[in-house]
């Protein structure tokens, strides 16, 4: 009896110990099952994902080259109306410079600046930049001498003559001393006294463009040097046939005066 008794007991355990592994084998089958399913999903989801980064990566390519494309066109585009606007000024000298240099000069500060952080993309527009930048610094848009007008450009009244006359350039009001500057970059073409303009500089800057600048009290540079853009050049002075010390400021193109104010406004920047 006790025998029989004990093998009661062990076959109650044994079902017992069966019976909790059927429920953990359940439960690890469900847990199983689940993890199954998020691993499916989760391989769907890293799918989709990869795809949308095959797509994101070809539209990135493509949003560079778009915009590759539009700034390269957009410089040579813009550079080119100037040009050809430039050769027009001498018969409509009201044509103002003002908001095309603008967007070309900031759009030559974003690709510095994008440049500067090793962007690829703007890398690849280095040349462009360069070109740009160029361009831009061989316009006479710096004002030569701080100060303010005091005579503009056109048919005035000679304030020593005093007869009508043409003047083919802005008196800029200054102080003997004060430092003269090359409105763009390019090549001294001429140096020294030049009968009523007193002692001055001619500057050519390409293109048919010329600057000069008279009355000068001091001259820095020689004949042929190269200088560039914002480059010390002379000094303010009342050399020749003056009232007082400024600086008459004129822009040529080729070999004619045009008004200046088209290159550098009416107030410094």
């Amino acid at each position: 009896m006790s025998v029989i008794m004990a093998l009661i007991y062990q076959l109650m355990l044994i079902k017992e110990e069966n019976l909790r592994l059927r429920k953990e084998y359940s439960a690890l089958n469900l847990f199983l099952t689940e993890q199954q399913k998020l691993a499916i999903q989760n391989l769907s989801v890293i799918s989709e994902i990869e795809k949308l980064e095959k797509i994101s990566q070809d539209k990135i390519e493509e949003f560079h080259y778009q915009i590759q494309n539009l700034v390269k066109n957009y410089i040579d585009k813009e550079t080119k109306t100037l040009a050809i606007n430039r050769s027009a000024i001498a018969s409509n000298p009201a044509i103002s410079f003002a908001g095309k240099i603008s967007e070309l000069k900031a759009l030559l500060k974003f690709l510095e600046d994008a440049d500067k952080e090793e962007d690829k993309l703007f890398s690849e527009l280095a040349e462009k930049k360069f070109e740009l930048e160029n361009y831009l610094n061989s316009l006479p848009t710096i004002w030569p001498t701080e100060g303010f007008i005091e005579s503009g450009f056109g048919n005035r009244l000679h304030p020593i003559y005093k007869k009508y006359h043409s003047h083919t350039g802005v008196d800029i009001a200054g102080e003997i001393g004060n430092p003269i500057y090359a409105a763009a970059s390019g090549t001294v073409i001429a140096v020294g006294k030049n009968g009523g303009y007193g002692y001055m500089v001619d500057i050519d800057h390409g293109n048919g463009l010329v600057t000069r600048y008279a009355h000068c009290s001091k001259i820095l540079v020689k004949k042929w040097q190269k200088v560039k853009a914002g480059e010390k050049i002379a000094e303010v002075g009342d050399t020749g046939v003056t009232t007082g010390p400024h600086l008459h400021f004129e822009i040529l193109l080729n070999g004619e005066p045009i008004d200046p104010v088209i290159f550098i406004g009416t107030e410094q920047n």
